[in-house]
């Protein structure tokens, strides 16, 4: 890694890839947990979600709209400049000529300016690009979007956010992505919503079944841009249902219900849940690991985290307890209890 890998962030030490493309599991809640999310948000948060991407050339990976948070797994690139020309394809994403802010120029000023390459134009330009391959900026904008749409067709005043958002650096393996997208894609499995992710429209994998290119093209991505996604397909349904394509015997054995009370006890006695079992159940190395990944892929991470702050740390790679994570290690350890039960995500 460079040595400008990894920057900490605010006063919780969020850890923010520098220097080189990174990948992050990102959460947030409500405030209060309330449930305001119903179809018609869900809908619209997406496509806010494909937008903002789009316009902040992040790369959603995987997603989860519930009724009271999200989940995302997003690829950042490293900072890098961009072309007039896709410059403005970026901004059209965001605004139109008919629905753009009064506090923002409209794509036609945009090209004009651009066009002239003027003192004023290249302003605009920084300020632009500014907004462009950074994770804080992508979620406080999408945050932002989304909560002036539901306030506005809700009457409703003040922020709808429990706080900013956590996120946890996630290696770009295929072992660390596939596992964390699964977990994502079995949140309504989780609550219960569904038996099958395939059946939650507000997924990414219940897109991707339902043939949204663009959500195809994520998990292509998960698995290192090596097969397409019919050929993924069977591989990441072992992570997710444990199973392959076709069920054997019964018609309900692909599906997600489980039983809650076996998992529980088999942890209880000190036990190992297969990868297909732990997934459905609320994981928090995903939402307070700091970063999940191989021992040596967190060694780097121990290594710019003393060289920034100057602490020493016992161990960079922490074990991942109750579930056959394989090779995957945690940076944090965490002492609170792990693994909560399956309704929970």
């Amino acid at each position: 890694m460079e040595a400008s890998y990894l920057r900490c962030a605010g006063y919780r030490g969020r850890l923010l890839v520098e220097g080189q493309r990174g990948v992050y599991h990102v959460m947030s809640r409500t405030s209060c947990g309330q449930y305001l999310f119903d179809e018609e948000a869900k809908g619209a948060f997406v496509e806010m979600l494909r937008k903002q991407a789009g316009f902040c050339g992040v790369d959603v990976l995987a997603y989860c709209v519930m009724g009271n948070h999200f989940h995302l797994l997003v690829a950042v690139p490293e900072e890098h400049d961009v072309s007039d020309t896709e410059l403005l394809r970026r901004y059209r994403i965001l605004y139109s000529e008919k629905n753009c802010p009064p506090s923002s120029a409209s794509p036609a000023v945009l090209a004009k300016l651009l066009s002239a390459n003027e003192e004023e134009g290249q302003l605009l330009r920084a300020r632009i690009l500014a907004r462009m391959h950074d994770l804080s900026v992508f979620m406080r904008e999408l945050k932002q979007r989304f909560g002036l749409w539901y306030n506005h067709h809700h009457q409703n005043k003040g922020t709808i956010w429990a706080k900013r958002f956590t996120s946890v650096v996630v290696q770009s393996s295929r072992e660390a992505l596939t596992t964390v997208a699964a977990y994502i894609d079995l949140n309504p499995v989780r609550a219960e919503l569904v038996e099958d992710p395939a059946d939650y429209a507000f997924s990414s994998f219940g897109a991707a079944m339902r043939g949204r290119r663009s959500a195809c093209l994520g998990y292509v991505q998960v698995f290192s841009e090596e097969l397409k996604w019919e050929d993924l397909l069977l591989n990441y349904r072992l992570i997710l249902y444990g199973k392959g394509a076709t069920s054997k015997g019964r018609t309900d054995k692909d599906l997600g219900r489980i039983d809650v009370g076996r998992l529980e006890r088999v942890l209880e006695s000190g036990g190992k849940l297969p990868l297909s079992d732990i997934l459905r159940m609320r994981v928090r190395y995903f939402s307070a690991g700091t970063a999940i990944g191989s021992e040596g892929f967190l060694a780097d991470v121990g290594e710019q985290w003393k060289t920034r702050h100057g602490l020493v740390r016992k161990r960079d790679a922490y074990p991942m307890r109750c579930g056959e994570w394989g090779a995957l290690r945690t940076f944090r350890n965490l002492q609170v209890k792990p693994i909560d039960g399956a309704k929970l995500n």
